[in-house]
Formats: C-alpha cells, structure tokens, sequence
C-alpha cells in the first residue's frame, strides 16, 4: 500500500522474462505500437494527440516539457506540495522565467485564484502547470474547472498525472488539455522507468526552436514514436524494453477491466479506506472531501511517530509511505491506494492500521475502523 512503485500483477511482470528481445525487434516493435496507441485511450485524448514513451520516469516526463519553451517565457507553476514545487525546482534550472502560486498543506490552489494569477501577468504566461493528483499529501486538483478558466489566458496547459492516470477521470482532449503526463510505477502498475506523456497539435508547434537539453528533448523522440506506431523500428536512445513489454501486458488488463470499472474500483477503495480512518477516529490530510484522491490518503498522528507505524505495519506484512511534505514533517504518513489494489487489501490495511496504533499508544477507537469500513461496504 505505498504509494508508488505499486504492487505488480505476476502476468505483467512475467511479459518481461524474455531474454533475447532487441529495440529493433518485432515483439519489442510491436509492443510500443499498442502501448503508444493505448496511452491515448488512457488519457482521454484522441488521434491528433502525440503519445510518447520515454525512459525515466514521472520526472524526466515533466523535465521534458521545456521542449516547448523558448528563452524568456513565462511559466505559472501550481504547487499543491513538493511534486507541484518540482516543477519549479526543474524549470528554474533552465532560461524561462518562472512564478509560483501555492496552497498550504492539505489544500489546493482554487481556479479563481489561479484565475486571477494569470490575469494579473496580462496574458502573457506561456505555459501552466497543474498537479492532478499531489502525492506528498493526497490532493485532487479540480483539472476541469480550473482549464475552462484559464485556457484563453495562456498558450499552454500541462498536467501532472502521475499519480492520477489509471485511477482517476483524465480526458485531456474534452479538458482541452496539452499536455498530461504520468509515470509507468504509479497507478498503471508497472515497474519504475518510463516516463508517459501525450501531447495536443497545439504543443507540437513549440518542439522545433527550444531551451530543452539532449536526452529529453522531445523533438529528439518524435520520429521515433511516429515511426513505431507506424510499426517500423527507430533508434534515438535505447528505451526500456522489458518494461514496454510489461507496459504492454498491463494496459491490456486494464482494457479487459474497463477504464471506467478500474476508476470505479479505485473510488471504492480509496473511500473504503478513508471511512475506516474515520472510524478509528484519525485526521485524514485532505481538509475537504472535493480534495480526496482515489490514489493517495495522507493520515495525520498526534501522539505516536509516524515512522514507528511505518515500521511496525511492516512487521504485519503491510507497507506504506512516509510523509514527505516539510510543513507536516513528523505529523502524518501517507497511504497508496492504486494499480491493482482491491476491497481486501483496504479492509487488511484498517484492521493492521488499528492493532500498530494500539500496541503504539496512538489514541483511537479501536475496533471501530474494521467496522466502519465493513458497514460502508456492506
């Protein structure tokens, strides 16, 4: 129950003992042909969108949109926490001019505010960023409102999913979205090493002239995903073979769910979950139920250390996540509830949650978040 790298389904890791597969070849080939064509459907974004998978990671997707910056431009970062302030951290490495709005922890940054943030730099912030799903505390950002608020304000927004895409509703075309983005690790539930991203007709005019280095400049890997998706092999950098294969594999399991049933089965978890948290009588991160994600919950302490129930959880056959964010260091931890994550491993996770926190010291009612999360399911 971390939140990411996820528990991995033994089919999906099993597409990947193959010894003797080449980026050349036609099972490797093939595999980036399906795969590319199905991060589109997973997205929400249609035949004019680009998909591209490159190695690295959820970061090395986000480093990878200076491909559409020029020196100068203005950039409005949304934090929402510490993957939202990544953002900053990676485009402050580069010559663009960069300005940040932020929510204290446990909320997100309201459209109106972000609304009112771009209007006051006069239309003139070239690219938005926006953080779907903050995973140092669990908060949802509302994509939908806030791009129907700012799309004729900027010329180009850019979402982070990655711990969002596989889990949450993502329709980056009827969003009218650029650029979204994800990471192979998180709800998709493959190994770490592929960044995920697709991008609009609208984005693809800023690849030619652009501040972005070598390796992760997606100018430098369109031909190759064109021309795999075209079935033909196509060398810039060797991409992460048996993990395309695995990629393969897990996204032909989620089409055999269904997007929609998978979303469904995260909201029921992670909801599950949370009413058993609230039965034990413990602060969940998010201060809103609008802020709740169906992939990460962030769990407030009072008494205990939170790295002493991390460790002793362990000891139950049960692994979560510490707290990341620095204005909540020592208070919480973080639980991961994505990929192929199912109604039993919620109820394990409660009822081991519960026995830690007794035998700890934290005061809660115990016994009452195993029966909370039967009744809401029940």
């Amino acid at each position: 129950m971390h939140v990411g790298p996820e528990t991995i389904d033994y089919d999906v890791l099993l597409a990947g003992v193959k010894g003797d597969i080449g980026f050349t070849s036609k099972d490797f080939v093939d595999a980036m042909n399906y795969s590319l064509k199905y991060l589109r459907k997973l997205m929400g974004a249609d035949e004019s969108y680009q998909p591209f998978i490159i190695p690295g990671g959820g970061t090395s997707a986000m480093e990878s949109v200076t491909s559409l910056l020029k020196k100068g431009d203005k950039v409005l970062v949304v934090s929402n926490g510490v993957f939202g302030d990544r953002w900053t951290s990676i485009f402050s490495r580069y010559p663009v001019e960069v300005k940040t709005v932020k929510a204290k922890a446990g909320y997100y940054v309201k459209p109106e505010e972000i609304e009112d943030e771009i209007k006051k730099e006069g239309g003139k912030v070239k690219l938005v960023t926006l953080t779907h799903v903050e995973t140092s505390t669990g908060i949802r950002e509302p994509i939908e409102e806030v791009s129907k608020r700012i799309r004729d304000y900027t010329d180009l927004i850019v979402v982070d999913g990655v711990s969002s895409v596989g889990a949450e509703v993502v329709k980056a075309k009827d969003w009218n979205i650029d650029v979204y983005l994800t990471a192979s690790q998180k709800a998709i539930a493959t190994p770490p090493g592929a960044g995920l991203l697709v991008l609009s007709q609208n984005a693809l005019k800023y690849l030619d002239d652009n501040v972005a280095g070598y390796y992760l400049n997606l100018k430098n890997w369109i031909n190759v995903m064109q021309s795999m998706e075209n079935g033909k092999a196509s060398y810039f950098s060797t991409l992460p073979v048996h993990l395309v294969l695995m990629l393969k594999k897990a996204f032909e399991l989620i089409e055999a769910e269904g997007i929609e049933n998978r979303i469904k089965r995260h909201e029921l978890v992670s909801s599950a979950i949370r009413k058993g948290l609230e039965g034990m009588g413990l602060e969940i991160v998010a201060k809103a139920p609008d802020a709740y994600s169906n992939t990460v919950t962030g769990v407030k302490v009072s008494k205990v250390n939170p790295n002493d129930v991390l460790s002793a959880i362990t000891q139950e056959g049960i692994e979560l996540a510490p707290g990341v964010h620095p204005d909540l260091a020592g208070k919480y931890f973080r639980i991961g509830h994505m990929g192929w994550v199912n109604l039993n491993d919620a109820i394990s996770t409660i009822s081991a949650l519960e026995r830690v926190m007794k035998k700890l010291g934290e005061p809660i009612n115990y016994g009452e978040g195993v029966k909370a999360i039967q009744d809401f399911l029940s």
